[in-house]
């Protein structure tokens, strides 16, 4: 008889992280110590570490409460099931387990795998901009990069001058550039920081 897909109805704490190993749940050690095949929808998002106050990822359950195991139905695999920690109980109907389409597992499984991809490109996209602007240069090669003169486009980001153009005063040791921006008052000086601006062709 070939192995099946079965929903599980979980209790309050399932989804925490276990205790002698955060990578996993308390649900998901429990499964995993009594052999049991099973399938954990999670997904994941970044906290600071309230003391190192680093980045790091954590890991929650997708859909909170429930959990999949692929089992063949026989009276052996359900009571080793709902002995396990943090079963509730099998869904089913009329305390007979009640089998899961395949196809609909698997769409979980796809929409796991699309949140997955989404977060990483996030956090690949967040490490990037966050090198550039810890990326210090120095003001020889700043001078080089903005030469006094040349004129740059300011960030939509920036909170006063955004989209205007400025015209390069010098460029300083600290990444940023001493400009001049022509406003509705007058001329303005300002100090902008250089992944802020973009150099006009």
């Amino acid at each position: 008889m070939a192995a099946k897909w079965y929903a599980l109805r979980l209790k309050p704490g399932a989804g925490r992280p276990y205790r002698h190993d955060e990578r996993i749940t308390n649900i998901e050690w429990s499964l995993k110590r009594e052999g049991i095949d099973y399938y954990m929808p999670m997904e994941l998002t970044m906290k600071i570490h309230h003391r190192t106050k680093k980045t790091i990822d954590k890991r929650f359950p997708l859909i909170p409460g429930y959990a999949f195991i692929k089992a063949v139905h026989d009276e052996q695999n359900w009571a080793k099931v709902r002995e396990c920690d943090f079963v509730a109980s099998i869904i089913g109907i009329g305390g007979n387990p009640l089998p899961l389409p395949t196809a609909q597992v698997e769409l979980i499984q796809m929409a796991e795998n699309s949140l997955r991809e989404v977060y990483e490109y996030q956090k690949a996209a967040r490490a990037y901009e966050e090198a550039r602007r810890l990326q210090k240069l120095t003001q020889r090669v700043a001078a080089q990069q903005f030469p006094a003169g040349g004129v740059v486009t300011i960030s939509d980001q920036h909170r006063l001058f955004a989209g205007r153009r400025a015209t390069i005063v010098a460029a300083t040791g600290r990444n940023t550039i001493k400009t001049v921006i022509e406003t509705l008052n007058g001329m303005a000086n300002a100090e902008i920081p250089i992944e802020l601006v973009e150099r006009v062709a």
